[in-house]
């Protein structure tokens, strides 16, 4: 988790994000190898993070270490200047219609965590808003994150807040595990709200699975992280269409 504060708390700035905003977050290559970006941005590797969390002076962003860039931020000492800037797409909590909705669906890939742990904690603040289960996704189980926290999260809000981490290597994908997607259905309602975040295949065959299922289009929003043009796999979306119609009695 990179956290990530002001300079100078001082100055007469607040910053203004909520999990789920995207910045360009840019941190400089000290290094004698700049990649092409780098040196037409001033010698500064950039790239866009989602928010998982923010204060007033303070931004959070889970990464995930697979490159240079992620690696040169793991590695940073604190106190190592960074600069970011932008707002972007619109936050997890705002896309959900609470007045209308009775559950909200989270389903999330690798560092799509972070963002959904953000808007959880929000939500935990507000008892108007409808009860949330997450959906987490993990190739291997060394990759799981979060677990004890979210688990203790689930045991003090129960009637708010349910957790199924997935590991995908033992169990498969979610939606060609039957026990994973009965958790869902277990939770899914007509008026449920779904929010995808982070693989392109996983967030293009739910968002496929649902509108076969019937679920309204504003019922469902969507994050990608890349796989953006990965084909998406045509059973799969008739599992979660499936399952999901079945649920909520709903023809597909």
């Amino acid at each position: 988790m990179l956290h990530v504060t002001l300079a100078d708390p001082k100055q007469d700035i607040q910053l203004d994000y909520q999990p789920g905003h995207v910045l360009a977050l840019e941190l400089e290559d000290k290094s004698d190898d700049l990649n092409d970006d780098a040196k037409r941005n001033g010698g500064w590797m950039r790239g866009p993070y989602t928010v998982s969390r923010s204060s007033k002076d303070s931004i959070d962003v889970l990464v995930r270490v697979v490159g240079k860039k992620s690696k040169a931020f793991s590695e940073s000492p604190e106190g190592t200047p960074v600069r970011f800037g932008g707002k972007f797409k619109v936050p997890i909590l705002v896309g959900v219609k609470k007045e209308d909705t009775k559950s909200v669906v989270l389903v999330s890939t690798g560092v799509g965590i972070g963002p959904c742990v953000g808007a959880i904690e929000l939500a935990m603040e507000d008892d108007s808003f409808p009860p949330i289960a997450l959906f987490a996704s993990f190739r291997d189980p060394e990759d799981v994150v979060y677990d004890d926290y979210l688990s203790q999260m689930a045991k003090e809000n129960p009637t708010k807040f349910q957790w199924h981490p997935i590991v995908t290597s033992e169990s498969g994908r979610i939606s060609s595990c039957e026990e994973n997607l009965e958790h869902v259905c277990n939770f899914a309602t007509p008026d449920s709200h779904y929010h995808m975040i982070g693989n392109g295949q996983l967030v293009n065959e739910w968002k496929a699975g649902l509108a076969q299922a019937g679920v309204p289009e504003d019922k469902v929003t969507v994050e990608q992280y890349f796989n953006h043009k990965a084909e998406s796999d045509q059973g799969a979306i008739n599992n979660i269409a499936n399952a999901i119609a079945m649920a909520c009695a709903v023809e597909a």
